[in-house]
């Protein structure tokens, strides 16, 4: 009886390391402060051990149903994303898409309807979730206008302008991603990683 406790907590504690590997590799920019927004593909056994992590941070998140049985986890700064979004380039960039709410949820809302058509295949990807995931709006412009060509470097986005900042901004997120890999190998949770 002892070794199915022990087992069970085993496999309950090797489900929340992966997890939170998952999170230090996928959004470790996020974790830190140093991006606003992330989109991770998860199976949905995943999904649940994730919330555990996020559980009363400051990380928000929500849910969509991807392609091929994955779950799209969109997690974000609430405030920070507000903030980006409705700044009035950004508001007027996702009003050309028919984007007309007032609050984040609005947004957020629309963008989830977006989604799911593509999943279904009714519409093409809406590109213009780079600036939900707060990419530059120059270069989600870019990347539209360009259809993902002629770009002038690719990291974690396509650039379209101001390549030496973004290169920088991109190696910031890969000492974010090895910083956060080394707290969780050496027993961190992710509430004590988060800024």
């Amino acid at each position: 009886m002892s070794d199915l406790k022990t087992d069970g907590f085993k496999t309950a504690e090797s489900s929340k390391k992966r997890a939170a590997l998952l999170l230090a590799v996928h959004s470790a920019p996020l974790l830190r402060g140093v991006k606003m927004a992330n989109l991770m593909a998860l199976n949905r056994n995943e999904i649940g051990a994730v919330k555990k992590l996020l559980k009363g941070t400051t990380i928000s998140y929500r849910l969509y149903r991807g392609k091929n049985d994955r779950i799209l986890l969109y997690l974000y700064r609430r405030k920070e994303l507000r903030g980006y979004l409705f700044q009035k380039p950004v508001w007027n960039f996702l009003k050309e898409y028919g984007y007309q709410g007032k609050t984040l949820e609005s947004m957020l809302f629309i963008l989830s309807g977006r989604l799911e058509l593509y999943r279904i295949g009714k519409r093409t990807f809406p590109h213009e979730i780079g600036v939900f995931l707060g990419y530059p709006l120059e270069d989600v412009q870019g990347f539209v206008k360009n259809h993902g060509r002629r770009y002038l470097y690719a990291g974690y986005w396509k650039v379209y302008r101001n390549e030496e900042y973004a290169k920088a901004l991109f190696r910031r997120f890969d000492e974010e991603k090895k910083f956060v890999i080394r707290e969780v190998l050496s027993g961190k949770t992710i509430k004590e990683i988060i800024v």
